[in-house]
């Protein structure tokens, strides 16, 4: 049914969440606090490799103030199940018993009145590990004589995928080879709140509060290694300082706080401070791929074959590091014609914190080679890199297109958004070359596709698809919606109301919006994978549609007209051609839950309505031939960097920065527009600033004196326009924005690098970061 009022998709509506955020009136982790709560502080290990013979806790436990303190001995829940039937298990303990594989790896836990005396306490644990040879790099962990983090393996190959296809060997038989390494390094997502959790037992039920993207996903694992029922369990997400996908992880202190609330009565809370988040909260990125491209004479490419290898960290984490690599392979054709692709992933754990999620997932790296490698084609052969692209790129007739590694792309603007970024580009360089004459700068580009709305089964083993949305009207006719995606400050409120609205034909002020709780809200997969808008609309849809069908019966029936003659209108329903005969939302909700002696024959009381929704045509594994299409749709951008290089210091300054973004139809453009500006910030924080070294295991990155996040002053104005292809099937014709601004930034940087440097000689950036030492080393390395 379709409404006579304007849309409210597209409208730049003001984020209802802002207002008592900007005020203060946010309740995040560190603000849950309940009667009688104790402080946890964990002892972690120093060492990056050691088998562990000892934790004593006396000590500790006679401390002022400590109600008690645990080794892993000590705690009888886990380990972790490993769900994923293809990667090996791993099998970690929320505290190590036998052995640690990273600095951070937490060995005990002490509990006091406050974080103060907990943490005195934690200091005199006396822990007794007996050191191993630390393993920080992969090549060191793929050596023969590598020491084993895990003996029973035999090596420290975690997960390892060799694919074959006849096809590429005869393109590459028949076509010259055209090869790169291109190398991303490690560093993590850094939300302005760090991690915490809150559990109390009431003797009957666990309540846990936890800054997570994915409560419902926090329960089901807390049952499976505290051994309860889920719905003995209630997860409740407080307002979440940003996620980023390292919120997308269960991590040991969520297993054990709980654990610790059941076993010593009484509420139990632990707040993450900077230097433990950065020890041990996932890192991200770390890999290195290896690709060839077999090319045709034009400079097109025929087929592409190579290895993403990653350096996992320890691998003990759920969900396991290894989803980024996966979907590195499956954006390494990006929106270009490759008809084949043969590409292995290996994955190889080292003693490191674990790797995880980032924002892009394995998007910015896959980009970061292919585009590289586009950009490697056309200077060996000499072609323009960008005359290149237009020979290969996706034209509207192209599509629906399935790619090589089996991704079906139904809609987009890849030409489009590639051309119209490169005349931005070009326009911008030109106007800061007059304004900086003889600076050294340079223009650089990355045109790319995004898979939105997931299935993530394949690498967690317990996600697929799907999520759900319960609408329920009171009797003023308004209206409550409950989702089971979360907010981690991304808008999701906003969009959530904007689309009941819009479904409904009501003022988005009558619209209550309910996420983030397990008791309240139904059951989801959480927010990851630019989902939240694709299957929350999806399951609103759904909803609303029977809501809008029984709203049609009781309106026919007030209006005495037939239900074909009616028709949603603003507010409520009319009689179509007949603007004076109506009835709103308010009377429907009062005849359907208050007046019920009121409704038509037939028709049962209630005004609510609850529905699932997975997006079709989705793989949850790989199909007989190897491919999948993991993503419910796609979406596409073109990215444009200029930047400036002083190549005496190596300093790279961006100067200006364009993305051309096509995610369907908006819901909000001011939404939107802060997605893609915050990830092209993260993206040139990752390209030219962030870093997590270690030497000899070692972490060397520990605090924001080391770690260094971009700040106002390295981030440009950035200039961001839209185009539309709405997804088909898909309702509402949207697609997912979260991930778009973080994929472009590393390849896009790096070109523009490289461009600017040309006149010295240097080529192949294949590398980040782009520190200054990084770069001064190019150019040396050049000039030599």
């Amino acid at each position: 049914m379709q409404t006579t009022r304007p849309t409210l998709i597209g409208a730049r509506v003001p984020r209802i969440e802002d207002d008592r955020l900007v005020t203060g009136r946010g309740r995040f982790i560190a603000d849950v606090v309940r009667p009688g709560m104790v402080e946890a502080s964990f002892v972690r290990s120093d060492l990056p490799h050691a088998l562990v013979r000892g934790v004593d806790t006396s000590a500790a436990r006679e401390a002022p103030g400590v109600h008690a303190a645990f080794s892993g001995a000590d705690v009888p829940i886990g380990p972790v199940p490993d769900l994923v039937e293809w990667v090996r298990p791993v099998r970690h303990s929320p505290l190590a018993r036998d052995r640690v594989r990273y600095v951070g790896c937490p060995l005990a836990v002490v509990v006091a009145d406050d974080r103060y005396l907990a943490e005195d306490a934690a200091e005199l644990v006396d822990v007794d590990l007996e050191p191993l040879p630390a393993v920080d790099t992969v090549d060191a962990a793929l050596a023969a004589d590598a020491p084993l983090l895990y003996p029973e393996w035999g090596d420290n190959v975690l997960v390892s995928m060799a694919p074959e296809d006849p096809a590429v060997d005869e393109a590459f038989a028949r076509h010259r080879t055209v090869s790169g390494t291109f190398t991303t390094h490690r560093y993590a997502a850094a939300p302005l709140e760090c991690r915490g959790v809150v559990a109390e037992h009431d003797g009957d039920r666990l309540t846990v509060w936890t800054s997570t993207q994915a409560a419902h996903l926090v329960r089901t694992m807390l049952a499976r290694v505290l051994g309860l029922a889920e719905r003995d369990i209630r997860v409740i997400t407080p307002d979440v300082g940003g996620g980023f996908g390292q919120k997308n992880q269960v991590y040991p202190e969520e297993y054990l706080v709980p654990w610790l609330a059941v076993r010593l009565r009484r509420p139990v809370r632990w707040i993450e401070d900077r230097h433990e988040h950065l020890l041990t909260a996932c890192h991200a990125r770390d890999v290195r791929i290896e690709l060839s491209a077999a090319v045709r004479d034009d400079g097109t490419i025929a087929a592409l074959r190579g290895r993403v290898r990653t350096d996992l960290g320890s691998g003990e984490i759920f969900p396991g590091g290894y989803g980024p690599s996966v979907v590195a392979c499956g954006s390494l054709c990006g929106p270009y014609r490759i008809p084949h692709q043969c590409v292995a992933v290996e994955g190889v754990v080292t003693t490191k914190t674990p790797l995880g999620g980032y924002r892009g997932y394995g998007m910015p790296e896959g980009t970061f080679a292919i585009e590289r490698l586009v950009d490697k084609i056309g200077r060996e052969l000499g072609i323009d890199p960008l005359e290149l692209r237009r020979r290969m790129i996706l034209d509207p007739e192209d599509l629906p297109y399935e790619t090589a590694a089996g991704a079906r792309l139904d809609s987009g603007s890849h030409r489009a958004a590639f051309e119209r970024a490169v005349e931005l580009g070009e326009r911008v360089l030109a106007e800061e070359r007059d304004a900086r004459p003889g600076a050294h700068l340079g223009v650089g580009y990355a045109t790319y596709v995004e898979g939105v709305a997931a299935s993530a089964f394949s690498v967690t083993g317990i996600r697929s698809g799907q999520d759900a949305a319960d609408l329920r009207f009171d009797p003023d006719g308004g209206v409550t919606v409950a989702v089971g995606i979360s907010a981690m400050g991304q808008g999701a409120h906003t969009a959530v109301a904007t689309l009941v609205a819009e479904a409904l034909a009501l003022p988005i002020e009558r619209v209550r919006v309910v996420m983030g709780d397990t008791d309240t809200a139904p059951f989801g997969l959480g927010s990851f994978a630019s989902r939240s808008a694709v299957v929350a609309g999806g399951a609103i849809h759904r909803a609303a549609e029977a809501l809008r069908r029984k709203g049609t019966e009781i309106a026919a029936h007030l209006l005495e007209a037939a239900p074909q003659d009616v028709e949603l209108a603003d507010g409520g329903f009319r009689v179509r051609g007949s603007p004076g005969s109506s009835v709103p939302w308010e009377r429907i909700a009062q005849v359907a839950l208050t007046r019920t002696f009121e409704l038509p024959p037939g028709t049962e009381p209630g005004l609510d309505a609850r529905a699932s929704y997975e997006p079709p045509g989705m793989d949850h594994v790989p199909r007989a031939d190897g491919r999948m299409n993991a993503s419910a749709t796609y979406t596409n951008s073109t990215h444009a960097a200029v930047v400036e290089v002083d190549p005496d210091t190596g300093v790279v300054r961006v100067r200006r920065y364009v993305a051309v973004h096509d995610c369907g139809r908006v819901i909000n453009p001011l939404t939107v527009a802060g997605q893609v500006h915050g990830g092209v910030a993260q993206g040139i924080g990752g390209v030219l600033h962030e870093q997590l070294p270690h030497a000899d295991g070692q972490p060397l990155a520990t605090t924001f004196a080391d770690y260094a996040i971009p700040t106002a002053c390295e981030v440009p104005d950035i200039a961001t326009e839209e185009l539309c292809s709405p997804a088909p099937g898909i309702p509402f014709g949207i697609k997912g924005a979260g991930e778009a601004g973080i994929i472009g930034p590393p390849a896009a940087i790096a070109r523009a690098v490289e461009h600017a440097l040309e006149p010295l000689g240097v080529t192949d950036v294949d590398t980040t970061p782009l520190t200054p030492s990084v770069v001064r080393r190019l150019i040396e390395e050049a000039r030599s």
